[in-house]
């Protein structure tokens, strides 16, 4: 059934062709975006999560002696 409608539709292969596109687009500049990243970026936040607040409360103990 789902065939019949789908093939009754014109243009249909152009959702696909821009889909795809969309996709291949945004995976391309993510991929950009990472490389472009620094070393040190990217080691703060991989360390974040297990970090558990440690660097604020030295951040915070540090400006209150200001």
């Amino acid at each position: 059934m789902e065939e019949k409608i789908i093939g009754s539709l014109n243009g249909v292969a152009w959702y696909g062709i821009i889909s795809i596109g969309i996709f291949v687009s945004f995976f391309a500049g993510m991929l950009i975006w990472a490389f472009s990243k620094k070393a040190g970026y990217l080691d703060k936040m991989g360390n974040l999560p297990l970090d558990s607040g440690e660097a604020e409360a030295k951040e915070k103990s540090n400006a209150e002696k200001l």
